[in-house]
């Protein structure tokens, strides 16, 4: 054993690169889902707001796996992940993925064909800008801003030129269509939905395929809730697989990995959905179905490594007899957070969405915000949560991940939104340039950030500050360049990756300094992108993605600086708060269906969110001066 032990303090083992294809593929699929939202709005006909329960159900299962972990060992008064150990930790986790994955399966294929003329109720209940397609995707029909107008639009091809021609549908619509680059469109009144459809079923036999959105979101909370359970394991394993001196190093690389996989994600399932060319003609003939190729692989995959893990020899963590300090202050404020969630799924059952999210929110944030003034009066019994940097960058984390998942989910809905990015808005096969650019813009701060872990000189480092952006940005083109994608459109946003390179220049490696300058820089670019319409509003959304890109490791230096023995519990808390990312895109969806504020000004949402990280990067600051702790310490790397 000794001499095992000596052998990994050495080198790395080489299970390692086994645990950097798991962090691999949590990337991937969690930023495919920036794809798989669009898509899925139009296929189950949802409003924005619904499109977002794919991120609701995906990263509630971080919140709710870290949540059970969290409850059983206060219960049973021992660190279970510990017990089990982190080898086993990592095995179960891929298993409960391996099990979402077949769910999926059968899941997406489930479907029930109607006739169009019995969906009057559904169009009737719509919301602004939401649509219904035919089972051929030909024929849409989408509720406008006047009050009850409806749009019909059908493709223009040979088929549509027959809808458009025809008598019957022009009197039923109430007059003739209108022919654009990519359509021929008619407006009418609520009053002729009936004969409007009476004409799409008894003439051309149109039919609507609803299928089972809800069962899609179970198994992709299943997929999410073993990759819980696999991060809560893997970034301490990452540690003690090798020296654990190079521990720092292994994490960067893993992060490294972790964000390549967000850049090519969006690139290979919209490929998957669409077909291999951007913009062609497949989008129309694409089914969900094709979906079920990633998760076989992923199933694959998920075995492989699993069984790899199992058989192979390697260091583990595992402690029989762990404790587990009790904090049950702490525990209540937890499960007051928990019943602010339980209250948001009380509102999708009442299909009340939008005020229950923002009640829930609200009460997430005023339940750290009393638990703060309180542990300040009486520690005693709050564990972790007796140190205000702690609540405040819980809060941080949850805004965090909500900002960096919201600017990559609403995407698709404001570019295929008509007058923003192009007069007719793009299609949904043409939206993965954009996607793969913001996560890639993730992959580009990261490399960067992680620059200052290794040991090289100053001038070194200054170089490689501004080579490796452009390498990163680099490879996102590629990327697309392989798909078949035009990425000149992509080219001015080295302008963006530029003025990113100056803000790492004046963070100086310092975490709280860092964090405040990119917080600042992202509230100018969501400014700039609101005020603003095509590419410029486009790029500085996207932006979001370089500015968000190295928040995660300086909120959590910052967060857990000074905590001593409470360092494990408090790390623990601030994974849960990756539940932001579960309800702050549903909360600007629901802001984008109202038509007085629109998809475009829903993203006054980033701009707040944004402000409060760079507010939480001067307080944390002040905090841990006063309590004597060397603030700029931590160096700030990929995640």
């Amino acid at each position: 054993m000794a001499q095992q032990q000596r052998q990994n303090a050495q080198s790395t083992h080489p299970s390692f690169f086994v645990l950097i294809l798991v962090f691999f593929f949590w990337g991937f699929l969690a930023a495919s889902n920036s794809i798989f939202i669009p898509f899925c709005k139009t296929h189950f006909n949802l409003t924005q707001l619904e499109s977002q329960l794919i991120d609701f159900a995906f990263y509630s299962a971080y919140f709710i796996g870290s949540l059970i972990l969290y409850l059983a060992s206060a219960a049973r008064k021992v660190d279970i992940l510990n017990k089990i150990g982190y080898k086993k930790g990592i095995i179960y986790g891929l298993l409960i993925s391996v099990l979402g994955s077949a769910i999926m399966i059968p899941c997406v294929n489930k479907e029930k064909i109607v006739p169009i003329a019995e969906t009057a109720a559904d169009i009737s209940s719509f919301q602004v800008g939401q649509q219904l397609q035919t089972s051929d995707r030909e024929v849409k029909i989408r509720r406008e801003k006047e009050a009850d107008t409806y749009t019909l639009l059908v493709s223009k091809n040979e088929a549509g030129a027959k809808y458009a021609s025809s008598n019957n549908l022009q009197a039923a619509v109430g007059g003739s269509f209108t022919e654009s680059a990519t359509a021929y469109t008619s407006t009418f009144t609520k009053d002729k939905l009936q004969n409007v459809l009476s004409v799409l079923g008894t003439d051309f036999n149109q039919t609507v395929t609803f299928g089972y959105f809800a069962l899609i979101l179970m198994a992709l909370f299943i997929v999410a809730l073993g990759f819980s359970l696999q991060q809560t394991a893997a970034n301490p394993f990452a540690i003690i697989l090798g020296d654990p001196a190079k521990g720092a190093h292994r994490l960067n690389l893993a992060g490294g990995i972790n964000s390549f996989g967000t850049t090519i994600g969006p690139i290979i399932v919209s490929m998957l959905l669409f077909g291999g060319v951007s913009g062609g003609g497949a989008a129309a003939e694409t089914d969900i179905s094709k979906i079920n190729t990633l998760y076989f692989l992923l199933i694959g995959l998920f075995l492989v490594a699993a069984a790899i893990f199992a058989f192979v020899k390697m260091p583990d963590n595992q402690t029989a007899d762990e404790a587990f300090e009790s904090s049950p202050k702490a525990t209540r404020a937890i499960l007051g957070i928990t019943a602010m969630f339980v209250l948001i799924l009380a509102g999708l059952a009442l299909k009340m969405e939008l005020p229950f999210f923002t009640v829930g929110i609200v009460g997430i944030i005023g339940i750290l915000l009393v638990a703060q003034s309180s542990s300040s009066k009486n520690p005693e019994g709050w564990g972790a949560m007796r140190y205000p940097q702690l609540i405040l960058g819980m809060l941080a984390i949850f805004i965090y991940v909500g900002v960096e998942v919201t600017i990559a989910s609403n995407l698709g809905g404001l570019l295929t939104h008509p007058g923003f990015l192009t007069p007719n808005g793009l299609k949904e096969s043409e939206l993965d340039p954009y996607v793969s650019l913001f996560w890639g813009s993730m992959m580009i701060g990261r490399w960067t950030g992680a620059i200052s872990v290794f040991n090289v000189s100053k001038n070194t480092r200054k170089i490689l500050c501004v080579i490796v952006p452009f390498v990163a940005y680099a490879i996102v083109l590629g990327a697309n360049v392989i798909k078949g994608n035009d990425v000149s459109v992509l080219y001015p946003y080295v302008i963006c990756i530029a003025i990113q390179i100056v803000g790492f220049f004046m963070g100086q490696d310092k975490p709280a300094k860092t964090l405040m300058i990119f917080g600042l820089l992202g509230v100018l670019s969501v400014l700039i992108g609101l005020f603003t319409t095509g590419a410029l509003a486009t790029f500085a959304f996207l932006s979001g993605g370089l500015f968000c890109s190295v928040m995660w490791p300086n909120i959590f230096a910052l967060a857990i600086a000074g905590l001593g023995k409470y360092t494990g519990q408090g790390s623990a808390f601030l994974v849960m708060m990756i539940l932001g990312g579960s309800l702050v895109p549903p909360l600007q969806g629901g802001l984008a269906d109202i038509p007085a504020i629109g998809i475009h000004h829903s993203y006054l949402i980033p701009g707040l969110c944004f402000a409060y990280l760079a507010f939480f990067a001067f307080k944390v600051k002040n905090i841990l001066k006063s309590q004597g702790i060397d603030y700029e310490s931590a160096i700030s790397g990929g995640h």
